[in-house]
């Protein structure tokens, strides 16, 4: 199967390209993935409001159809979802929570007078996940890239936020991100480098009436068997015709760096972010998501029953914004890969803090994960997952308690 395009360095001829074949090509595939989950993801001291336990299950279904050299269509479905429970004997059949299937992507891709062109819901992941990150989701996107010479420009139109198709406020009130980017390589370096430009119309409800931009530069870099990988992102501020927060309107900085590598009995890796007081990140200027980037699995787990614990103290009373994890803070973290007979064992810690003290409570937090997986047959793969987040305790009327996650979990793909 085809993986999630990637724009960044090491994917550069996915931009221009596709496999080469001499007729059309369709190729059926996916995966089914279950977890039995026991976790507790709040903050408060021996709270049981939250806990989970169940099973739960997940079905993807895709496809993707070579019609020629240049053109191609895909298709990616949730026939279930994220958060679909192993119902019990008395409640029917298995089925979607919103009795509906779910789909992920639906793109195409064709070449237009030597411009390759993009253009539907489509995974979109730019400047190493930092600035644009595929969930498992997608973004609307208009995509046009062309070769230069080893350099790949990219124009996009990233449909941030649609809003209404039909009526007086059709024209008026929609989120656009318009961005143009730059991959190829200098010497033994890779790099990306774009603009992103969020433009929202007057008649939008949340931030009507605005722009900010973003400079975002990636540089990559192989040394002696280590592989790092740095971003930078300077946000100019956000600027509305009216009333709009300190913290919006101000510009910030955000730098992470990635390193791995790959030792005798299987790999490491390590990261490092700092985010500016001031930072918004693209997605958060405009609405209340938020961004899943995947430092660590302690950050963020996907598939069904899947955490988001040191997300959760980010954005809870660690964090210094109810939606923005991606803002005052700094954090690190380092993992392995162990080999051992059929098992991969990968344990992984994390550490971060709040950059500057907004009258939060807890200003620090320690996590960690451990997962081991062995595979059972061919695309068959059992895991056993532990993730657990312990919160400082800086306050003298609230008590925090650790938040953790037990999990099993199967994987078949097809």
């Amino acid at each position: 199967m085809k993986k999630s395009l990637i724009l960044g360095a090491a994917a550069m001829a996915a931009l221009v390209a596709v496999p080469q074949a001499d007729a059309a090509d369709v190729k059926v595939g996916g995966y089914y993935m279950m977890r039995a989950v026991t976790q507790d993801t709040t903050l408060a001291e021996d709270s049981t409001l939250d806990d989970t336990q169940g099973w739960f299950q997940r079905v993807q279904l895709n496809v993707d159809a070579k019609i020629s050299d240049k053109t191609s269509a895909h298709l990616h479905t949730r026939i279930l979802g994220s958060s679909d429970t192993i119902e019990g004997a008395t409640k029917g059949n298995a089925q979607d929570s919103d009795g509906a299937m779910d789909v992920k992507r639906a793109w195409m891709e064709t070449e237009v007078y030597g411009i390759t062109v993009k253009a539907g819901n489509m995974p979109l992941n730019i400047n190493d996940k930092l600035l644009f990150k595929d969930d498992g989701g997608s973004y609307g996107t208009i995509l046009l890239a062309k070769n230069f010479g080893g350099v790949t420009a990219v124009a996009l139109n990233v449909r941030a936020d649609e809003g209404l198709t039909t009526g007086l406020n059709a024209d008026t009130d929609d989120a656009n991100v318009y961005g143009l980017s730059l991959v190829g390589k200098a010497a033994n370096l890779s790099y990306q480098l774009t603009w992103a430009h969020l433009d929202v119309e007057e008649d939008y409800s949340a931030v009507p009436d605005s722009t900010n931009n973003w400079i975002a530069l990636t540089v990559g870099a192989d040394m002696g068997g280590m592989k790092l990988t740095g971003t930078g992102i300077y946000e100019t501020g956000h600027n509305q015709d009216g009333t709009v927060t300190d913290t919006l309107e101000d510009g910030g900085f955000m730098g992470a760096l990635r390193v791995k590598g790959k030792t005798g009995f299987g790999g490491w890796n390590a990261y490092g972010f700092y985010a500016a007081e001031s930072f918004n990140h693209p997605v958060e200027t405009y609405t209340s998501s938020r961004v899943n980037q995947g430092f660590s699995k302690t950050w963020f787990q996907g598939g069904p029953g899947g955490t988001v614990l040191m997300e959760s103290w980010a954005t809870g009373d660690g964090g210094t914004s109810s939606k923005n994890n991606l803002q005052n803070l700094m954090g690190v973290g380092a993992g392995a890969t162990v080999k051992a007979g059929s098992w991969s064992i990968k344990p992984a810690v994390d550490y971060v803090t709040v950059i500057e003290d907004a009258g939060v409570n807890s200003k620090s937090a320690f996590g960690g994960s451990l997962y081991l997986t062995t595979a059972l047959d061919k695309g068959a793969t059992f895991s056993l997952v532990g993730i657990y987040v312990k919160p400082s305790d800086d306050s003298n009327t609230v008590d925090y308690g650790a938040m953790q996650a037990l999990q099993a979990e199967f994987k078949v793909k097809f």
